[in-house]
């Protein structure tokens, strides 16, 4: 025969709750590309592409030389 144990909750226990998950900076910037591309191209043409026209590493590469240019042109 089972025997079964049951317990009464503490009082003002609170169960613990796990953090909230944010996405990794990597996973931000893919993102922040894709909306990019859409803005720049159009959802109807972006959903047509096997291969976008600008790549990722092309389009970090401008971001960041623009950045610079901006950070020394003020």
């Amino acid at each position: 025969m089972k025997t079964t144990i049951q317990t009464r909750p503490r009082i003002g226990h609170e169960p613990k709750r796990r953090k909230k998950k944010s996405p990794a900076p990597s996973t931000l910037l893919r993102i922040e590309w894709l909306e990019w591309l859409v803005a720049k191209f159009g959802a109807e043409s972006a959903a047509e592409w096997s291969e976008p026209p600008i790549k990722f590493r092309e389009w970090c590469r401008d971001r960041r030389l623009d950045a610079h240019a901006a950070h020394y042109a003020a």
